[in-house]
């Protein structure tokens, strides 16, 4: 046990389950694969980004918490970090949102005094930065060791809006999951969605993800297709959830009632386990992705919902941009509502265009597997502590 005390640690500064948003799950999902490849090597510890209220929630691999919205907890949780031997490296999941002061700026104050070699990934790289958001990336920029983005879109912002180094840049994509082993049909019996063509969203609900969209859209794609059923799973954020409870879902339902659509919408209110996630995904017809965000870098349950080989009808945004054609699915032209109708009923209308969208969804994702994801990160972080690579074929992605 003793040996085990003194490992050699990596520590992810990242929100964590249980708590439940995006970055908590991406963090779960790469910490896992990550430790897959290097558990000889390295132990991997979590600092959840949380009020400290909410410390005994944890359990292990989480070993402190800080509230990034308090900046006494910033440089309180930095010193402690120095003082421990054993962490070699951090690892920072970054959100404007996740840290307080203006543009998350306390986070400086916690990288000023840390004296551990980190990596930052930005989920979030925005255009035309505002000169204070220009200081506070090209600070995190020049103190990291390197900086993760998930997009090319991402990593050409960053050369050019925020003038970053190539030499500190690297693109490891977002993981995705296994496809289901099971049938669709045979899903689709499980989930009382049989002889249904089945649209989906998923996700933490809020007035950003647009789903109202989609469930207009039921009104014409169900006068051609009385069968279809548009799936809306997840629950509403808990941000949203604790500042005005459950008004956006309550409106989500009444424009449900008020265009006939009972049968045709279900909002399942529920933050399901990945495993049934991916067997809802597996039995989808059709994707839909309908966030406001135009300048979203990257998102999750895009794709997911592609490696589960789901066609996608996506408003348009910097992922669907890299990620989809003609072959894999469909761009929306914004402000042409009606499109997501029009595009759903042709693709409903022909199944072998539905099955040659589904093969190449799941075709372009097969190099962003969380096993994959886990490697590239496990030869990135064992690069920078200068520990031998015990995957040399697979090279993480810099930007020249």
């Amino acid at each position: 046990m003793a040996a085990s005390v003194l490992q050699s640690k990596i520590l992810f500064i990242s929100t964590f389950p249980p708590r439940k948003c995006g970055i908590a799950s991406f963090t779960h999902d790469l910490v896992n694969a990550i430790t897959n490849e290097i558990a000889e090597e390295m132990v991997i510890n979590i600092c959840a980004l949380d009020k400290k209220k909410n410390a005994d929630l944890y359990e292990s691999p989480v070993t402190m918490v800080m509230d990034g919205h308090l900046l006494d907890s910033c440089l309180e949780t930095a010193k402690k970090i120095n003082k421990d031997p054993t962490i070699k490296l951090l690892c920072i999941e970054h959100e404007f949102g996740l840290f307080g002061g203006e543009l998350g700026e306390y986070l400086l104050g916690f990288l000023s005094l840390i004296e551990k070699p980190f990596i930052i990934r930005f989920h979030t790289v925005l255009p035309s930065p505002s000169v204070k958001m220009l200081h506070i990336v090209q600070s995190i920029g020049m103190l990291a060791d390197r900086v993760i983005v998930m997009t090319k879109n991402a990593a050409r912002i960053l050369k050019e809006d925020y003038q970053l180094g190539s030499d500190k840049i690297i693109i490891i994509p977002h993981g995705t999951h296994a496809n289901s082993t099971r049938d669709s049909e045979e899903l689709k019996l499980k989930y009382n969605l049989d002889n249904k063509h089945v649209l989906t969203t998923f996700g933490l609900l809020s007035p950003n993800k647009g789903i109202e969209k989609g469930i207009l859209a039921m009104r014409k794609i169900s006068a051609s297709f009385p069968d279809a059923v548009y799936i809306v799973l997840g629950q509403t954020h808990p941000n949203l959830l604790e500042e005005e409870g459950e008004k956006y879902r309550d409106y989500l339902q009444q424009l449900i009632v008020d265009n006939g659509l009972e049968e045709n919408v279900r909002l399942i209110n529920e933050y399901v386990p990945t495993k049934k996630l991916m067997e809802y995904l597996t039995l989808t017809d059709i994707y839909l992705f309908t966030s406001k965000d135009p300048n979203q870098a990257v998102s999750g349950t895009f794709l997911y919902a592609m490696s589960a080989g789901c066609p996608i009808i996506s408003n348009s945004f910097v992922l669907a941009k890299e990620m989809l054609d003609d072959r894999t699915g469909v761009i929306l032209t914004p402000g042409k509502d009606h499109e997501l109708a029009e595009n759903a009923i042709r693709i409903l209308e022909d199944p072998e265009l539905k099955k040659e969208m589904s093969n190449n969804a799941f075709l372009k994702t097969r190099n962003t597997t969380w096993e994959k994801v886990g490697q590239k990160h496990s030869n990135l972080f064992l690069n920078i502590l200068e520990v031998p690579l015990f995957t040399p074929e697979l090279t993480t992605q810099y930007v020249n």
